[in-house]
């Protein structure tokens, strides 16, 4: 039955039930043939009765054919309005399945068929509950007329059914993950019996449920006797009363356990006037000790609670610098209400994780979600949203973007409360796991390149299960074994060794599975096995792996394919003899050294003939050879050259020169060249093979010339050093002489000049005074004297004459002063130590620089700040000082003069000040532009310099740090900011020592 059905309403289904009853004894009495001759044939009649019937019912003749349907025959089977009398059923439903004429046919035999409840689907693919029954109908002749068909569209009633079914499932399962016995008590007839008490009694009472359940007192024998009037009077009140039931005692389990129980219930009658008690017993034990242990314990708290106030302080105090020292964040996160989140609590640890205060996040509590990565929010907030609705703790990953860092990833986790006011506040925190999440990455990495060294390797890799039994089968291989044996792993998954290397072979095989299983460690072997006929060497290591039980539970394998290497190993056989005659005729060492044994395997005879050992005693020193014979300040490099195996390459050579004691004491200088001989099977260098040749002679001769090189490098240092001097006191002693005689040059015509000035100045004043008594009594002078006092202009040259022969003595005053500072610096009478003054030194050096320091285009005149402190007269070579003032002032005025000064304001600090009692310091500052780091340790050096050619000799710096240190027996350094300036720094004694005097 394919078609629709229409679905009877639960509401009529009762009112209706009388009908059906009533309409099936009519059917029934129709198909006995036991209504008279003109009621059975009344069809008008019978169809007026069925077609306003309730129930789905149509009457067939023995083909099938439509005698009488009802209309909810035509509603259920969706057959509206349409012709179906006198048509076959098969053709109203030509869908109708198979088994239902089956059902048909046998009905149309005699026979009464009627199911309960049978599935039924619609067209539109849902499942209705269908009962139906057919019938045989009789003619007067006693012959079957046809069927009648009966159904009922149940879905309603099952679909209660189901769910009353699942009910009761859920709340058994309730019943049994309950912490507590569910029970139904009765009251028939002053009786108590138990209807229903959950397992759980086991547990709180030590009895079953079927105990109690046929007999109560089994359960009212155990209440405690002290307890048992106080139960009775309880259950009494609230029958009497009507109030919920709730009672707290003790029971005695059969064992003399004390239990402490709590019951609660609410009693309630049903319409027999029964009294009936649903609820449930808990098991209070635990609760009622903790309250005991709590009650003293507060007992004893009220005598502490004024030091404990302190310690509370304290340990709130500690709890904030755990808060503060935890990694991660520590919050309190509230969600009102009206959807307003906030921050109440913030630990420090945001500065570090958030790169925010945790003022900032209490002040605005979305200012932390800025920061998240676009696609994490979807996820944080339904997980956000999942935990507030239900209060399951909260755990969430997301990545954060900071300030300085472009991307980290950090996880959450937070436990839920539902506060007063409904709102919900989080207690949780948050910390990195971007380490964790990169760990995740890499080990995911890691699998992928593990899996393609699996599919990729040359060699076989096999997993061998070990099933119940203790066999062993086929777990898979890589493609390399397919390729390798023709074999696929899909052929080979599940065999026994037997299938593949056949009984005999098979049988080691298994035997060393065995093997390893016992040992419970790798193990490595050479076999030779036949496989698909072909028979090869293989080297196979074998791998178990263990449970956590230390079980054996899987074998890992690999093989290679060692035919051709023993093949080669049989050809190097055969060539031992042949090499064995070479290396005994080398004239040098040839040997084999094991550097897993610490000892060599071979050695030719020449070890014996260089070193005067002979072979016997070179195998007892065994492992102990090289730290016998080997020089002690050799021993490092030797450990070191053996650690270079480790990464070498085959047929790369290594080299190294090393001292041995021979026999007779004597110290002998080997040179070796070495390479890789032999690998362990997990690939490390296990052995290496070397060639050692006496270099005695010539490392003795080598010593020699380095010493004879080391000798020429020492005088040729000591000549430059002599040159440097010889060429800073050539340069001092002329440019003293020439300033000198420029002084003395200069000095006579100006003094000659300057002691002029003076009469002369006179001279013009009394001439000038003269003049104006001329004007003054002879006010009218005749006109061609009042022409030249016009063509003259008199009046302004009388003005400007005063003022130009003042220029000129203040000219001549400042050529003095030159000429002054001049002899100062050349200090040609000072060349030995004396008592200087530093400041007239340090000016008179200004006083020559002075043309450099002043403005120029595009730059700002140098402004030179001195900041002198009180200083006695200085021990000291006058000359040389100034020297050394001139070089370092002339270095910062060029540092001064640098294209990215430009415009910018230009300062040379000079700053002297006593260090400790007896030493003055010198301190030349300038803004400039400063030295790089990589250039401040070559500074002093000879020769060295940073100017352009022709600007510099390289030679100021190196003489000055001479004067100072050695000269002066002081100190100069150079301290200096790339972007702020440099400082020099010189120091020396007030007073030189007498050897230097």
């Amino acid at each position: 039955m394919t078609c629709e059905l229409i679905t009877v309403n639960k509401d009529t289904y009762d009112c209706l039930q009388q009908e059906l009853v009533t309409l099936r004894q009519a059917v029934d009495s129709l198909s006995q043939a036991q209504l008279s001759t003109p009621v059975r044939y009344n069809y008008e009649q019978m169809g007026l009765f069925l077609e306003y019937t309730p129930a789905a019912i149509a009457i067939f003749d023995r083909q099938m054919h439509y005698l009488l349907a009802s209309r909810r025959w035509r509603e259920d089977y969706g057959l509206g309005d349409q012709e179906i009398i006198g048509r076959s059923h098969y053709e109203i439903l030509p869908h109708l399945p198979q088994h239902w004429r089956e059902i048909h046919q046998r009905c149309l035999k005699g026979a009464f068929e009627q199911c309960q409840e049978d599935k039924f689907f619609r067209t539109d693919g849902t499942i209705e509950w269908v009962k139906w029954e057919i019938h045989p109908w009789y003619q007067d002749t006693n012959q079957i007329g046809g069927i009648i068909m009966f159904t009922e569209v149940i879905t309603t009633r099952k679909r209660a059914e189901i769910a009353l079914a699942e009910s009761e499932r859920r709340l058994r399962d309730i019943a049994t993950n309950l912490p507590g016995a569910i029970f139904q008590f009765t009251n028939r007839n002053d009786i108590w019996t138990v209807d229903y008490i959950s397992d759980f009694i086991w547990e709180l009472a030590g009895i079953t449920a079927s105990e109690m359940m046929q007999n109560l007192d089994t359960f009212i024998a155990l209440i405690h006797p002290e307890d048992f009037n106080n139960y009775v009077n309880s259950v009494i009140e609230a029958i009497q009363n009507s109030t919920p039931w709730h009672y707290k005692g003790r029971l005695v389990k059969s064992n003399g356990e004390i239990r402490w129980w709590q019951g609660d219930s609410t009693p309630t009658k049903n319409e027999q006037g029964e009294i009936i008690f649903c609820g449930v017993l808990l098991d209070i034990t635990a609760r009622q000790q903790a309250e005991e242990a709590l009650k003293k314990l507060n007992e004893e708290l009220e005598t502490k609670i004024e030091e404990r106030t302190v310690a509370l302080y304290q340990s709130e105090a500690r709890l904030q610098r755990l808060a503060d020292n935890v990694p991660g964040m520590m919050y309190e996160f509230r969600l009102s209400t009206n959807g307003e989140m906030s921050f109440p609590y913030v630990s420090s640890g945001c500065r570090e994780l958030l790169e925010l205060e945790p003022e900032q996040i209490q002040q605005d509590g979305l200012i932390i979600f800025n920061s998240v990565h676009s696609h994490d929010i979807s996820d944080i907030n339904s997980t956000f949203f999942h935990s507030a609705q239900t209060l399951d703790n909260y755990e969430s990953e997301w990545r954060i973007k900071t300030s300085s860092i472009h991307q980290k990833w950090v996880k959450a986790i937070a436990r839920p409360e539902r506060q007063t006011d409904n709102s919900v506040l989080w207690y949780g925190c948050l910390f990195d796991i971007s380490e964790r999440k990169q760990a995740e990455a890499q080990l995911q990495e890691k699998e992928e390149f593990l899996r393609s060294i699996y599919e990729g390797v040359a060699q076989i890799i096999f997993v061998i299960d070990i099933v119940e039994n203790g066999d062993f089968s086929f777990a898979g291989w890589n493609s390399s074994g397919e390729k390798l044996t023709g074999i696929s792993q899909a052929e080979i998954i599940g065999k026994k060794p037997e299938y593949l290397y056949g009984e005999v072979e098979g049988a080691a095989v298994r035997q060393r599975y065995q093997t390893c299983i016992e040992s419970g460690t790798s193990m490595s072997y050479e076999e030779f096995l036949t496989i698909n006929n072909e028979p090869n060497w293989w080297l196979t290591t074998l791998n178990p792996l263990t449970d956590s039980c230390g079980n054996t539970y899987r074998i890992v394998g690999t093989s290679i394919n060692i035919t051709e290497r023993k093949k080669a190993e049989a050809a190097l056989r055969e060539s031992q003899n042949f090499v064995q005659r070479i290396a005994q005729s080398s004239p040098n060492i040839l040997y084999i050294f094991d550097l897993e044994k610490q000892c060599n395997v071979y050695a030719n005879k020449e070890i014996t003939n260089l070193l005067g050992y002979s072979q016997q005693e070179i195998l007892e020193m065994g492992e102990n050879l090289i730290s016998i014979i080997t020089h002690p300040e050799d021993k490092p490099k030797i450990l070191e050259h053996f650690q270079k195996f480790i990464n070498a390459q085959d047929g790369e050579i290594l080299e190294i020169e090393y001292r041995v004691r021979q026999a007779n004491g004597q110290w002998c200088w080997l040179y070796s060249r070495d390479t890789v001989f032999n690998r362990s099977p997990d690939g490390q260098v296990k052995q290496i093979l070397g060639v050692s040749t006496n270099i005695t002679e010539l490392k003795n001769s080598k010593i020699i010339l380095q010493q004879q090189t080391k000798n020429l490098e020492n005088a040729l240092r000591d000549l430059k050093q002599t040159q440097i001097k010889l060429i800073h006191s050539e340069k001092m002693s002329c440019l003293g002489n020439m300033v000198a005689g420029i002084a003395h040059e200069i000095n006579n015509p100006v003094n000659f000049i300057h002691g002029n000035i003076a009469p002369a100045n006179e001279y013009v004043t009394d001439l000038l005074s003269l003049v104006e008594l001329y004007q003054e009594y002879l006010p009218e002078p005749p006109e061609e004297i009042q022409d030249k006092i016009a063509d003259i202009e008199l009046d302004f040259l009388k003005l400007d004459l005063v003022k130009l022969l003042n220029s000129m003595n203040l000219g001549t005053e400042r050529i003095r002063e030159i000429v002054l500072s001049l002899r100062n610096f050349s200090r040609l009478d000072e060349a030995e130590i004396k008592l200087a003054n530093i400041h007239e030194g340090i000016d008179s050096t200004l006083m020559i620089l002075h043309n450099r320091l002043k403005a120029k285009p595009n730059f700002l005149e140098i402004a030179v700040i001195k900041n002198y402190c009180d200083l006695p007269l200085i021990e000291c070579y006058p000359g040389q000082l100034n020297q050394v003032f001139m070089n370092i002032l002339s270095n910062a005025i060029d540092a001064l003069e640098d294209v990215s000064l430009v415009n910018r304001k230009r300062e040379i600090h000079i700053i002297t000040e006593k260090s400790n009692n007896d030493r003055l310091a010198i301190r030349i500052r300038d803004n400039g532009s400063g030295i790089s780091p990589e250039i401040m340790p070559k500074l002093f050096e000879p020769f060295f310099t940073t100017k352009d050619v022709g600007k510099g000799t390289g030679l100021g710096l190196s003489i000055s740090y001479q004067i100072i240190v050695e000269k002066h027996h002081g100190n100069l350094c150079c301290h200096s900011t790339l972007g702020e300036g440099t400082e020099f720094v010189m120091e020396i004694p007030m007073t030189q020592p007498a050897a230097s005097k």
